[in-house]
């Protein structure tokens, strides 16, 4: 009986196919009835052939036919991009100009002169004209010198959805920040030059705070969320010192020589995606007990949630120093506005949301396949896993401004990193070991094994 119903299922899906293919040609070449009916004879077959749906919702200008038809589309494969393209197209989520044609991709504009940029925020003391600042003990904007608070409404994070396959086929999916800004001050008329993509800055002749923004921002992707900077310059200093005093074989003297403890605050630009993974496997897994033991070839599937996945968007910073400055209690985020960056220096993202998700993706993928060893037959010896991880569906992103404090030392003519999460105060750098130290410890162990060694002997010969 299971037989005969799976004969018949798969006679339906090859006379679907069939029927498909019959339909798109007569779509392609302008006979849009005739390949409506072939295409309605396709899902009469499968109603699982997605991209039968997809094309039907060619073959009318009605916008209401057109959604049903793509949301049958989606439902029987949730992982269609074109068929989320075309939805948001319809749905006015997406402007059909902004898509490139199929295969096409974006050069890097490597500007030589700096973009000229505006000051399209400015945080001024309505009071006495001074500079407002965003201060994190009060989680407000405040004045330094009249003590005037303004403020500021806090929202929590929406959750937002924001589809891949929707912006990755347009050209904000594919660039970012790769200019230098030149803006000349509101408050005091000085021009300065900022480096590439900052978006917040202090002018440094007069400190008045703004938010910049430069001609090639219109092709760059806004951030979504901001995790609010924690702490002011003295708390970092005296984490910073705290770090380097600490451990065994930090050298003595490094509190006391270290030089440059320069530390300066930022918000980073980071891209959080989600996802659903499908990973696929085929292995010998042993069955059965004593003689009856044997390898029988098996295969399966195995689906993997992922969330919260962090990818930096500049490239400044080392990746792998990054990780080690993480987590970020990404719950506590809060909805980006930009009197959160009144006096804190933000960057524009210079990694593009194409080439961060890729990273990501990859990222998935090792983690699926490492998984699969566990998860392929547990409990049960296996050999000869071959692992298949590549079918992404459902995945999402945001951008979002995460807090740190970004600085470098140097000891004894050599130049050490170091960055501190502003949120939750874990550092993260490198620092020097004390070859003295290292040495008591290793001549310890090579004693300690030494002894072992003669009492195994001794115990031996008394035998």
């Amino acid at each position: 009986m299971i037989m005969a119903l799976d004969s018949e299922r798969r006679h339906r899906q090859e006379s679907a196919s069939r029927l498909f293919q019959l339909g798109r040609a007569c779509v392609k070449e302008g006979h849009k009835e005739e390949g409506r009916r072939y295409l309605e004879r396709a899902v009469e077959q499968d109603r699982e052939h997605s991209d039968a749906w997809l094309w039907l919702s060619a073959t009318t200008d009605d916008p209401l036919e057109q959604k049903k038809y793509l949301e049958w589309a989606i439902a029987a494969n949730p992982g269609s991009p074109e068929a989320r393209r075309g939805l948001a197209i319809l749905e006015g989520r997406l402007n059909p100009k902004d898509v490139l044609p199929q295969g096409a991709g974006v050069e890097p504009q490597n500007p030589v002169q700096p973009a000229e940029a505006v000051a399209r925020r400015t945080f001024v003391c309505p009071q006495c004209g001074g500079a407002l600042r965003f201060d994190p003990e009060i989680v407000d904007l405040k004045c330094a010198n009249c003590g005037f608070v303004e403020v500021v409404e806090e929202a929590a994070m929406a959750d937002v959805q924001q589809v891949m396959d929707v912006t990755l086929p347009t050209r904000k999916g594919h660039r970012w920040a790769e200019a230098e800004r030149e803006m000349t001050c509101e408050q005091c008329g000085a021009t300065t030059i900022f480096p590439v993509g900052q978006t917040s800055a202090e002018c440094p002749f007069c400190g008045s705070a703004a938010l910049v923004s430069a001609t090639d921002d219109s092709e760059l992707l806004t951030p979504n969320g901001v995790i609010l900077m924690g702490f002011e310059a003295d708390e970092a200093r005296r984490i910073l010192g705290n770090w380097l005093g600490g451990g065994f074989f930090t050298p003595d003297d490094l509190t006391k020589l270290a030089r440059g403890k320069g530390l300066h605050a930022a918000y980073v630009p980071f891209w959080i995606f989600e996802g659903t993974l499908t990973g696929r496997w085929q292995a010998e897994v042993l069955e059965g007990s004593g003689r009856e033991r044997r390898w029988v070839q098996r295969n399966g599937e195995h689906t993997f949630f992922y969330s919260n996945r962090l990818q930096v968007a500049a490239t400044a910073l080392p990746a792998d120093l990054v990780k080690k400055a993480e987590p970020f209690a990404l719950e506590k985020m809060v909805e980006y506005k930009p009197e959160y960056l009144a006096g804190w220096p933000a960057a524009a993202y210079n990694i593009s949301l194409a080439d961060a998700s890729l990273e990501a993706r990859a990222a998935m993928v090792a983690d699926a396949k490492k998984q699969l060893v566990y998860k392929a037959a547990p409990g049960q010896a296996v050999r000869n896993l071959e692992v298949s991880a590549s079918e992404f569906s459902g995945v999402a992103y945001k951008l979002a401004l995460l807090p740190l404090w970004v600085g470098a030392y140097t000891y004894r003519g050599k130049s050490y990193r170091v960055l501190i999460n502003g949120q939750t105060k874990e550092v993260a750098g490198d620092k020097p070991k004390d070859s003295v130290k290292v040495a008591m410890v290793v001549a310890g162990v090579l004693i300690a094994l030494a002894i072992l060694a003669i009492g195994v002997f001794y115990l031996m010969g008394r035998g």
